[in-house]
C-alpha cells in the first residue's frame, strides 16, 4: 500500500508538535493564598505517556521569603487528561518531601489547563491560558 507523502508529513507534523512543551499564564490557588500571572510549563518526558508541570516562581503563602521554580515530574497524560498522585516536587534538582503531591487531577484544554492537587498539606489549584 502507497502511503501519501503530505499525508506522512502532515501526522509527523503532528506527532512533533505534541511532544513540545506548552506554556501557559493563570491563577494559582493554595489555601487562601491567590497569586494571578503565574507561568506554568507542561513538558513531555521520554516517556510518551508521562509529562512534567514546572510552575515557576511561586510562593506558596504570603509570607514565604523566595520563590521557587517548582516540578513535578511523572504525571500520567492520557489524551488530554492528567493524574498523578505520591509524586515528590522539585526546586533546582532538590526533592521536597514536605510538599508531596497527592491526587493531581488535571486536563490540557485546547487553550487552557487546568489542574488541581494535594500538595504537602495545602490544596493548590491552577487555571491558566495558553502564552
Amino acid at each position: 500500500m502507497k502511503r501519501d507523502p503530505l499525508l506522512v508529513l502532515f501526522l509527523l507534523c503532528l506527532s512533533a508538535k505534541s511532544l513540545q512543551a506548552q506554556t501557559f499564564v493563570g491563577t494559582m490557588t493554595v489555601g487562601n493564598y491567590i497569586k494571578n500571572d503565574v507561568t506554568v510549563q507542561v513538558q513531555p518526558s521520554s516517556s510518551p505517556d508521562l509529562v512534567s508541570i514546572t510552575l515557576f516562581g511561586v510562593k506558596f503563602a504570603k509570607l514565604m521569603p523566595v520563590k521557587l521554580d517548582v516540578k513535578i515530574d511523572s504525571i500520567l497524560k492520557k489524551d488530554n487528561l492528567l493524574t498523578g498522585d505520591n509524586i515528590v516536587p522539585t526546586n533546582k534538582g532538590k526533592q521536597y518531601e514536605k510538599y508531596l503531591v497527592r491526587h493531581l487531577e488535571g486536563v490540557i484544554e485546547r487553550d487552557g489547563l487546568r489542574f488541581t492537587c494535594q500538595m504537602g498539606r495545602k490544596q493548590l489549584d491552577y487555571k491558566g491560558m495558553k502564552k
